[in-house]
């Protein structure tokens, strides 16, 4: 695997006129296994594993595991994006990092299943966010690739499906598994071998599926690109953010302000010695266009809002609900539900939209109904169990919606033609990947604060799982804001 110098002339072909649905779900099927991945362990595992690890404080563990994997979520995606489009090998250039990537996932799942301090649980974790959004970073850019632009939205839609199918799939696996082990270490470690098995057969799928053409490459000039100085610097900038988070994680709590503040220091460094870099202003140049920066900031709101609940849903059901030592059980149900109701709107939506060349109105309709399910478990605390899971059917019909335009909109926008489609959609992707670890990073400790008693907020005291309300409320913010700012987009109707 080589990347010296740019693409020579017809190494990126044209798509075919049209794929059939065969080919579209072949390229889709490493969706179904990320699916398959992400959400049981963000709803079920993680949780499961921070409550054997460590039972009174676990939802602070949580936040900081995530928060962690942050640091990957970011930056990750950039590099391999960019080091994908200028990937030359015989069998392309997205699969070599698919591939690799996923490889080292699957080791990653096993060492997180057997995790039994908070140090090994967050170690582990780190190598899972790294080695997923190397996979995962080099397969955004499989769509703009080889899908032609007026099925994107048929693409769109079925890679909505093909998630939501493997989501639910992933939940059925660790639901029966939970339901015969409840949250025991026999049940984590075989929730997280069943997932490794899913992701691996889903990747020889695509790979087998997805016809790249051998890519090649000119001679490179002699010397150093200077291109490299962007991915030189974004991984100098990890080393630094890594130690900061590594004395956040294992120095005393009253010193997480001292912490941030020298991680703002760092960050605030590395933009001024940037702005005088030509090649790093040129990799985030997306940036500068209008429709990329709002698709970005709307899909950046609505997941932000999608993970103040999925991590904490499962403290939910044991807080709120009552139910015991089975909340990894109850918790991947309910996300079932949101994700079996989200598959009917992602099919018909995403179709619908490439018919009528309109999106912007089923991203519209998606919020408001996610907002509205959210606003009912904020103003009522909702304890049945009935009654949430019909709350979970409603906040699925919004998040299949959103999910079957979401891709085609962000490949719609995509700046010089799709040229540099693995950047582009690499950064778009972060998008998708940052919400996932910031959101519960930065809510944990409120939701800790507000439902412990002792504490006032504004007159109000804490306790009576106050935290719920606060975070949730959030989340509905967030909705409303990610669905509003979809009218600032204006080369898509």
């Amino acid at each position: 695997m080589t990347t010296p110098g740019p693409l020579i002339a017809g190494d990126r072909p044209a798509p075919p006129a049209r794929l059939g649905y065969r080919r579209l779900l072949a390229i889709n099927a490493f969706w179904f296994g990320n699916g398959a991945h992400w959400q049981p362990i963000f709803v079920s595992l993680i949780p499961v594993g921070a409550k054997l690890v460590d039972p009174v404080n676990k939802d602070i563990l949580v936040g900081k595991v995530t928060a962690a994997g942050g640091v990957f979520a970011l930056l990750v995606p950039i590099a391999v994006g960019w080091l994908s489009d200028r990937t030359a090998t015989r069998w392309g250039r997205r699969r070599p990092w698919m591939v690799a990537g996923s490889l080292i996932n699957v080791i990653g799942l096993i060492l997180l299943s057997l995790a039994g301090t908070a140090y090994f649980l967050v170690g582990f974790y780190l190598l899972l966010q790294a080695s997923n959004n190397v996979a995962g970073a080099a397969y955004s850019g499989v769509i703009p690739d080889v899908v032609p632009e007026a099925e994107r939205g048929r693409a769109s839609g079925l890679l909505g499906v093909m998630n939501g199918v493997g989501t639910v799939f992933g939940l059925v696996g660790v639901i029966v598994i939970f339901a015969i082990f409840h949250d025991s270490r026999a049940g984590v470690v075989l929730g997280y071998g069943f997932i490794a098995v899913v992701l691996t057969v889903t990747l020889v799928v695509t790979c087998r599926g997805t016809h790249e053409r051998p890519s090649v490459r000119a001679a490179s000039a002699a010397g150093r690109s200077p291109a490299i100085q962007p991915i030189a610097g974004a991984f100098g900038l990890v080393f630094t953010v890594l130690i900061v988070a590594t004395l956040w994680l294992l120095i005393d709590d009253h010193v997480h302000l001292l912490n941030l503040a020298i991680l703002l220091l760092a960050l605030l460094g590395s933009l001024a010695i940037g702005r005088h870099m030509p090649a790093l202003r040129d990799f985030v140049t997306p940036f500068a266009q209008r429709d990329f920066f709002w698709v970005f900031a709307t899909r950046f709101l609505v997941q932000f809002g999608i993970f103040s609940i999925v991590p904490f849903i499962g403290f939910y059901f044991q807080d709120v609900v009552g139910t015991g030592d089975n909340t990894g059980f109850a918790s991947s149900l309910w996300l079932a539900f949101v994700i079996v109701a989200g598959i009917a709107p992602a099919l018909v939506c995403g179709a619908t939209s490439d018919r009528t060349g309109r999106r912007k109105m089923f991203v519209y309709g998606a919020g408001g109904i996610m907002a509205g399910a959210v606003a009912v478990l904020l103003f009522g605390l909702v304890s049945s169990l009935p009654l949430l899971y019909l709350l979970g059917v409603v906040f699925g019909v919004g998040y299949g919606t959103y999910y079957a335009v979401d891709w085609a909109l962000a490949c719609d926008v995509l700046p010089n033609g799709g040229a540099d489609a693995g950047k582009d959609m690499a950064l778009w992707h972060i998008s998708f990947t940052l919400p996932q670890v910031l959101a519960p990073a930065l809510l944990a400790g409120v939701l800790h604060h507000f439902n412990e008693s002792g504490h006032a907020f504004a007159g109000i005291a804490s306790g009576h799982n106050l935290g719920y309300r606060v975070v949730f409320g959030a989340a509905t913010l967030w909705f409303v804001l990610g669905t509003v700012m979809v009218s600032r987009i204006r080369a898509v109707r």
